[in-house]
């Protein structure tokens, strides 16, 4: 009997099926990751455009912020309009601005920027109103609060109050200090802070405006995260 007319022997059979069951997963295997890749970039390329679609929203909107306050600009704004890129009319009125005092347009900031801002302020929030949440973490929590500036200035009100009670000759001084101290700022910052709100509040009365505070109210909400200011 010749190699021709031999039977196929059963360990070449099963070693050619097996060669031919590799070879189908290979290409299987090779298709599939194909697949993937094709999609992972369609996918990419999608979020790509959404989050480009998403800025320029976010842009736009900042934009409008910005012309609604047109007639407020001042010198100080100038700065804030060229980061946002702002028209050609809106250049031609900046080239006019001649008042002084504090910026009423704020720059631009990125959206990623401008979500990681809003989370870390809500994340804040919580802490500060939450009871379980320590002291120590709250105090923290505390000065990354978006009004943090604003309560520098409810407290140095609070405390002038009741220096001004206690007839401390320096009224302002002490208050100062003491506000400094509780929070870790020096009593120059304090007063920095101060005056910038006091700006604010010329401009618009109602946009910083916060009610007085002083260190024991304070102390107290940091304790417990309860106070007249979360209820």
């Amino acid at each position: 009997m010749t190699d021709l007319q031999r039977p196929e022997s059963p360990s070449r059979s099963v070693s050619m099926n097996l060669d031919e069951f590799l070879d189908g997963y290979s290409r299987l295997r090779s298709g599939i990751d194909g697949w993937l890749r094709a999609m992972a970039i369609r996918i990419g390329q999608g979020l790509d455009v959404f989050c480009q679609e998403a800025e320029r929203q976010h842009h736009r909107a900042e934009l409008l912020e910005a012309y609604k306050r047109r007639t407020s600009w001042k010198k100080s704004d100038i700065q804030s309009l060229n980061s946002l890129g702002v028209s050609r009319a809106a250049l031609r009125r900046m080239e006019r601005l001649s008042g002084t005092g504090r910026p009423v347009v704020r720059p631009h900031q990125p959206l990623d920027v401008a979500i990681v801002t809003k989370v870390n302020a809500l994340l804040s929030l919580k802490c500060l109103v939450d009871p379980d949440t320590s002291p120590d973490k709250r105090r923290r929590a505390f000065k990354l609060w978006p009004w943090w500036r604003h309560y520098v200035e409810a407290l140095y009100r609070g405390e002038h109050a009741l220096a001004k009670e206690k007839g401390i000759r320096s009224a302002s001084t002490e208050a100062e200090m003491s506000v400094g101290r509780a929070l870790g700022i020096s009593s120059a910052t304090v007063h920095s802070i101060c005056g910038e709100i006091r700006s604010m509040r010329r401009d618009d009365q109602g946009s910083a405006n916060f009610q007085a505070m002083t260190l024991a109210e304070y102390e107290s909400w940091m304790e417990t995260g309860k106070g007249r200011w979360t209820d």
